[in-house]
């Protein structure tokens, strides 16, 4: 019996030129179909990224810029809804720009490098309204001050001899209508002045010229007898309150709060060196820091009255009817129509 021969399923035959040539022909066409096509997409997409316009490229290829020439940042391509009418920022003097390399996008990018910034100048929009023009403020004004002449003779008060040492210069106020005595026919010299009292002798010769507003002080009511009076001498910038809105009327006034009031009421005029008319003082270490200005303008314009050392002037001490009658004529002196009064007691810087 013959056994039939076994098939040989691997055995395949060589591939002939022909078939290999073939092969290589269809490959090529593959190809040359892909370039193409992707070489189409590539140019269809760099023409869309110019329809945004705007869009710059800097190469390294570009000229150097000269030393100090301002060189313009080129602006990033953005949609037309998002971009504004106009940008065109500009490298200020000072700043270096850097290359970047290129994003997503293809475009080149520049980054500010800080230097030596010169500050930028924004003009103003033409539709803005003008800056309001700073006028200097003028130095405060004095309050206006009434000098009346001497009308009458002189009242010889009980209590005030001709030897008295404030005997010229009560005679001289009283002369003017300025100050009067009690009814006894005295005239207290040495009795202490009360801050209503003071404000009482100001009134009469303050001029209707307030320069501040009034004052509802806590302690003050309408039917007290010195509250006009005190009005006036607050809104001509003579006496003024304390914190808390109060005046009190019946506190003894100081030598100091004295000066503090007759040097800013009459704008005194203040030293360039207030130490210097306070060397006349020998204790002028009792005058405070806060208070020498003014105190020094008193004593350049010889206000300062102390009895019985003139150089030894007591700030904190209560001051007499005597003393303020004395300081007020050489105050009311710095006007220039008063005569002066000779006397020992004026402090001479």
């Amino acid at each position: 019996m013959t056994q039939p021969p076994t098939p040989d399923s691997d055995r395949r035959d060589p591939l002939g030129f022909d078939e290999i040539l073939a092969l290589l022909l269809a490959f090529s066409a593959i190809g040359t179909v892909l370039w193409w096509g992707i070489g189409r997409r590539a140019e269809s997409w760099i023409s869309q990224q110019g329809r945004f316009g705007g869009a710059q490229t800097m190469t390294d290829a570009s000229p150097a810029a000269a030393p100090g020439a301002v060189t313009p940042i080129p602006t990033e391509a953005v949609p037309s809804s998002l971009a504004p009418a106009e940008v065109t920022p500009e490298l200020r003097a000072g700043e270096n720009s850097s290359a970047v390399a290129p994003s997503a996008g293809g475009v080149r990018r520049s980054v500010v490098i800080a230097g030596a910034v010169a500050p930028a100048i924004v003009a103003a929009p033409a539709d803005s309204a003008p800056a309001p023009t700073v006028t200097p403020t003028a130095p405060p004004t004095a309050a206006p001050i009434i000098v009346p002449s001497a009308t009458a003779e002189a009242k010889a008060f009980s209590d005030v001899p001709d030897s008295y040492w404030a005997a010229p210069f009560i005679s001289a106020l009283n002369q003017r209508g300025l100050i009067s005595g009690f009814n006894d026919g005295s005239f207290r010299p040495d009795e202490p002045v009360n801050r209503a009292q003071y404000a009482a002798l100001l009134s009469s010769i303050l001029a209707n010229g307030q320069q501040q507003q009034k004052i509802l002080f806590s302690d003050l009511s309408d039917d007290f007898w010195g509250s006009t009076a005190i009005d006036e001498a607050v809104q001509s910038s003579f006496l003024r309150g304390y914190p808390d809105q109060t005046f009190k009327p019946d506190q003894p006034m100081s030598k100091l709060q004295v000066l503090l009031s007759l040097a800013r009421g009459f704008n005194l005029p203040r030293p360039a060196d207030p130490d210097q008319p306070l060397q006349a003082l020998e204790n002028r270490e009792q005058v405070p820091d806060w208070a020498k200005p003014a105190v020094a303008a008193a004593t350049q314009a010889n206000v300062v009255v102390s009895y019985p050392n003139v150089k030894q002037f007591q700030p904190n001490q209560p001051v007499t009817r005597a003393e303020v009658t004395a300081m007020l004529y050489q105050a009311l002196k710095t006007k220039g129509t008063l005569p002066p009064i000779q006397s020992e007691y004026i402090l001479q810087p």
